[in-house]
């Protein structure tokens, strides 16, 4: 047999549940109330100091809610909570002190919940955004204003032409009407200085001139038929009824001695002797040219026997062209009328015709086409004058017949109380704009004010877009068209089924608030809500809902400049910078700055509930699956943006994924006990490697964690369910790819945990006792704040504060003080003397007396520090003799070891035990005060720090005893390393 004695460097490595035999170095079966540091060795726990109660005062906390936290600044740190109700309550984690919540809604109608975890928030910078998962979302009532669409259309002028008719047509059903034009006419000379003379070759009047048979002849005078005096042309505008005038002819004598009307004036009656008697109505607008020449030719003529008398004359020979210039409208088939041209009389046949049907029930504009010569000077007023006029039935009127007009440069704008349509024959001299047009390229330069107009593009409706038109300096006239949305779609979000925003206003208090864009006050100067963005551009279809419409947003989370909503199977991304906005700019085209809509597909149902962003994507959560939202651009956008399968592994939904620096930590539920899995590699493509980290404490956690918090400054991540007593902590510490320290520990504190979270090195926990919320603070790195009894060594106490104003009775030896507020447990109380002087380090136990404390002694003239005790212990694990082999450990199980003494080595400690549990004894207990009893130098603390090895006899063998080390005391109490003697023998078999 051997004498031997082998170090255990440290006691940081943990709590395991493995067998003795399976453990390392440095792990143990249990710690309690401990704090591993690589640096100091095994610490005990911090003091929770007591910050002050949050049910003492006016705005008190509640029995059940969601619990949140807002870090601002090192000066400023919130904890809230959002009751059940929906109300909520904020306070000041550095003062305990109750902060102002004005209710901007008006209601708590979105954050009343049954679950805690229905709520959940996101901090950016002043706003805390808090979203409620069992509130589906709606769009809301708000729709883009109807305005005038479809009751307006704008004419414009396309050119401006020569003996062209501007024909337009209204309509607002699918009616038709027919429209007749004349193809083809025949014009026939009827009368003329041939025949329309009496026998003496003297001129008729024009109402006479019928009974004519001779050629005028120089009794006529200048109308003789030798001076061939009808020759002429003219382009006649004819209708039913049309008044015309024969002006300049030539005229001639009559039989006493006068001269005919060489201006005659007449009415034209439109006959057809196929339809039946009299004149005919509604004919219009036929145009067209007569055209006679002439030329007087000798006509020889011999009277009388022979050889008989010649006489030669000269007469006019005429020939008559004609050209239908316009076919007018209403015209029928063997229509005929008669005109005078010169002093000849004409007879006009409709002898073809043509026949439309166009949709026209509320105005068929058929103005009088422009001139046909150029002699004539047309305008584009004297158009739209016409086109006006066929409207309102005036050329000047701004309103008639149920239209307003409106002339903008030169166009018209017509619009009416109800929906219509226009339309045009000749697009080539007008260009009609409704409600749609094919191409931006139909949109006029000039036009009203706010008209809204569909671009179609094509047959397909993905690339139709709705313009509007914005005059310079908001009036009539030249300006820009600009994208709209589609007049009467719905553009608004339903704020009160949105998100709310808790806002850290100017004054340092808090406003819970719509996203509304209202506006308040403080100390004179105006503030503005966030606001959801309305759609701005598109339809249904071209810019869609988002697609969280209709269900609950599980979860906000901030990634890329953008503002993320989790919501049943999509990750819906708002534009960049424009956090609030989640339609696109733009329905003609896709830009990286649109939103982005995306949805996670699985075999397995992939509701998202949270996220976490890493350096090569944002990882996504479902209940049994991770997914990542990345890109392989540059540029994140709709189009580049794609959802990778990570891994399948199950989260616990009702808690939230943690970073760990460079990994990423989260919950799994699934079985009896909790687990605690680290994700680590997380890379665009390829499996990330997941560690459950809890796999050595698989028996320890409940299957309800649901509060988990982490520094990672400190490298520390807590757990604990609500309404226990006991919070677990790991501890890691990693040295380039290589993880020193893995840790597993656990509190207890005083009071049932509602809440925890890490906020500048300070772990903040709400504790509930006898029905009464307390905010504690853990400082896991000293402070200015923190509380010591020598400037260098902490105090341990829970609910540790400072006190003084004790009244102290010489008869009963005791001194008493009403008790605090937030003393609400039942554990025990202790009093440690901090000031400096001949009491610093004297320690006494409180006990309650109705509502005062009472301490033996004299403390009244003393400043001191009160608080629960609470206990640290470590229970160290059987000892074997240990050997290493690379880097793993084996422990030889099968020798015979006797242990002689067991060595601990302390770093600061004042009072600490240690009990030896024997098998078949009973157990040993030696309390150690480092300094003995009224031993120790006046004004110190009797908290040595000098590395004191305490030496625990044993004499038995390893596998009969078990150590167990405590202190209760609250000077600190810091385990360094333990080394153990004794007698080990192989019992004579070589280990192979």
């Amino acid at each position: 047999m051997a004498n031997i004695t082998q170090t255990i460097p440290n006691l940081t490595q943990g709590i395991s549940q493995q067998p003795d035999e399976y453990k390392i170095p440095g792990q143990v079966k249990d710690m309690v109330n401990t704090y591993p540091d690589v640096t100091q060795g095994l610490l005990k726990r911090p003091a929770g100091k007591f910050v002050g109660s949050l049910s003492d005062g006016s705005k008190n906390s509640s029995t059940d809610g969601r619990w949140f936290h807002y870090y601002r600044d090192e000066n400023e740190q919130y904890i809230g909570q959002v009751h059940k109700d929906g109300t909520v309550r904020m306070w000041d984690c550095l003062t305990g002190a109750e902060k102002n919540v004005v209710n901007g809604i008006g209601n708590n109608t979105y954050l009343t919940h049954t679950n805690d975890e229905d709520i959940q928030t996101l901090t950016l910078n002043d706003f805390t955004y808090i979203t409620n998962r069992s509130i589906n979302t709606e769009m809301d009532t708000t729709t883009e204003p109807l305005g005038d669409f479809g009751k307006e259309i704008f004419v414009e002028l396309s050119s401006i032409s020569y003996s062209k008719q501007y024909a337009l047509n209204l309509f607002d059903n699918t009616n038709t009407s027919t429209v007749t034009t004349a193809t083809r006419i025949r014009v026939e000379m009827n009368l003329s200085s041939n025949n329309y003379c009496d026998t003496n070759g003297f001129m008729y009047d024009h109402t006479s001139r019928s009974g004519g048979s001779k050629r005028c002849d120089e009794s006529a005078g200048d109308g003789r038929d030798a001076y061939a005096p009808n020759v002429g042309t003219r382009i006649f505008s004819v209708g039913s009824g049309t008044s015309l005038t024969d002006d300049r002819a030539v005229g001639g004598i009559k039989s006493n001695g006068t001269n005919t009307n060489v201006n005659y004036s007449y009415s034209v009656s439109v006959l057809n002797d196929g339809i039946g008697a009299g004149a005919q109505s509604g004919r219009k607008n036929l145009y067209f040219r007569i055209a006679t020449s002439g030329q007087s030719v000798p006509y020889t003529e011999t009277t009388g026997s022979n050889p008989g008398t010649t006489t030669t004359t000269y007469q006019a020979r005429y020939t008559t062209t004609h050209d239908l210039l316009h076919g007018g409208e209403g015209w029928q088939d063997g229509d005929y009328f008669y005109v005078w041209l010169k002093d000849a009389q004409y007879k006009v046949i409709i002898e073809a015709t043509s026949t439309s049907l166009v949709q026209a029930n509320l105005a068929l504009v058929r103005p009088n086409p422009t001139p046909f010569d150029t002699e004539t000077t047309i305008t584009a007023e004297s158009i739209l004058g016409d086109i006006r006029k066929g409207i309102t039935g005036s050329a000047t009127d701004t309103t008639g017949n149920g239209f307003t007009i409106t002339q903008i440069g030169t166009g018209l704008h017509i619009k009416r109380s109800s929906i219509f349509n226009g339309s045009t024959p000749v697009g080539e001299l007008l260009n009609v704009v409704a409600g749609k047009c094919n191409d931006i390229g139909d949109l006029p330069s000039q036009c009203k004010h706010g008209m809204v107009v569909e671009v179609v593009n094509s047959a397909a409706d993905e690339d139709n877009h709705y313009v509007k038109f914005f005059g310079n300096n908001d009036k009539d006239g030249e300006g820009v068209w600009e994208e709209c949305a589609k007049p009467g779609r719905t553009i608004r979000l339903k704020r009160s089924k949105m998100p709310v925003t808790l806002i850290r206003t100017a004054d340092g208090n808090f406003r819970l608030a719509e996203l509304d864009g209202a506006s308040y006050t403080i100390s004179g100067t105006t503030y503005y809500h966030p606001q959801w963005d309305d759609a701005y551009v598109g339809d249904n279809i071209t810019n869609p809902e988002p697609s969280f419409i209709g269900h609950p947003i599980n979860k906000m989370v901030f990634f890329r400049n953008r503002l993320a909503l989790l919501s049943d199977e999509n990750i819906i991304l708002s534009r960049p910078g424009k956090f609030f906005n989640f339609f696109a700019n733009s329905a003609i085209t896709f830009v990286a700055s649109d939103p982005v809509d995306i949805a996670a597909s699985s075999e397995y149902p992939a509701i998202l509930y949270d996220a976490i962003q890493v350096n090569t994507g944002l990882v996504l959560f479902t209940k049994n699956q991770q997914f990542m939202l990345t890109t392989d651009s540059d540029v994140f956008s709709i189009q580049t943006a794609k959802i990778n399968s990570l891994a399948s592994y199950n989260f616990n939904y009702t808690t939230n994924p943690i970073s760990l620096g460079t990994t990423v930590g989260f919950l799994d539920n699934a079985g009896k006990y909790s687990r605690f899995f680290e994700m680590a590699g997380i890379l665009r493509e390829g499996e990330p490697q997941v560690i459950e980290q809890s796999a050595v404490v698989s028996r320890l956690f409940n299957k309800d964690l649901k509060l988990i918090s982490n520094s990672r400054e400190n490298s520390v991540i807590f757990f604990s369910e609500e309404g226990s007593t006991t919070l677990y902590g790991y501890r890691y510490f990693d040295q380039v790819q290589n993880r020193k320290l893995a840790s597993w520990f656990k509190w207890t504190v005083t009071g049932a945990i509602q809440y925890h979270c890490v906020q500048d090195d300070a772990l903040y926990v709400v504790v509930r006792n006898n029905n009464k919320d307390q905010l504690l603070k853990y400082a896991l790195k000293m402070d200015s704040n923190t509380l010591t009894v020598d400037s260098t060594n902490r105090v341990h106490l829970d609910h540790l504060m400072s006190t003084t104003g004790w009244s102290y009775n010489a008869t009963t030896n005791k001194s008493t003080k009403t008790k605090p507020t937030g003393l609400e447990s039942t554990n025990q109380l202790a009093a440690y003397d901090v000031d400096s002087g001949n009491n610093l380090g004297r320690y006494g136990l409180i006990t309650i007396n109705g509502s005062n404390l009472e301490l033996d002694g004299d403390w009244s003239s003393e400043t001191f520090l009160i608080g629960y005790l609470f206990t640290m212990q470590v229970d160290l694990p059987t000892i074997y003799y240990k050997k290493q082999s690379g880097e793993s450990w084996s422990s030889d199980i099968r020798s015979h070891t006797i242990i002689h003494r067991i060595k601990l080595g302390f770093g600061p400690v004042g009072v600490y035990e240690s009990t030896l549990n024997r098998i078949g004894k009973g157990d040993y207990t030696e309390l150690f005060e480092v300094t003995p009893a009224d031993n120790y130098s006046a004004n110190t603390s009797g908290i040595f720090d000098d590395n004191i090895i305490r030496t625990v006899p044993v004499y038995d063998r390893n596998k009969n005893v078990s150590l167990t080390v405590k202190s209760t005391h609250p000077a600190p109490a810091t385990l360094h390393n333990m080394t153990w003697e004794g007698v080990y023998t192989n019992n004579n078999y070589a280990r192979v």
